[in-house]
């Protein structure tokens, strides 16, 4: 798990589930390089489009942090200005995922953290969904 989350536990809290971003976050920085490769014209300013793009979604990669712990649901994001979500489990109404075509392929999804007082917060591209909110079902409903 990431610094952030591991930094701000509080006494006797325990991560239970945590999630990274997929890698297929870099798939449309790839594409671009790669368009860049194949035209002769004009080529190198997709090629450095498609770098500068994977450098930034590398930063988003190793920016985002998602966690669950016996305590609240913490997600953490953002490059230059940090975004973070921090609910306690109590005030959780529920977690749900959204995948597309492409993201069951490939596992990926954006995760929706619905919460009192916070609304619902999307968290996208967050590898295996379906699991994470099955564990945090696993909290939230076990009785």
């Amino acid at each position: 798990m990431g610094d952030y989350i591991e930094r701000t536990l509080l006494p006797g809290e325990q991560i239970v589930a945590s999630a990274r971003p997929h890698w297929a976050i870099f798939v449309g920085p790839a594409l671009v390089v790669g368009f860049g490769l194949l035209v002769s014209k004009a080529g190198g300013i997709f090629i450095v489009a498609g770098i500068v793009w994977a450098i930034f979604r590398y930063l988003v990669f190793n920016g985002t942090e998602l966690a669950v712990t016996n305590k609240r649901v913490v997600a953490k994001s953002g490059i230059v200005r940090r975004n973070v979500v921090d609910v306690a489990l109590t005030k959780v109404e529920g977690i749900t995922y959204h995948q597309g075509i492409m993201g069951r392929m490939f596992g990926y999804g954006s995760i929706l953290v619905r919460g009192t007082g916070v609304g619902q917060v999307p968290i996208p591209f967050i590898a295996e969904p379906e699991l994470f909110k099955h564990e945090v079902g696993q909290l939230l409903y076990a009785s």
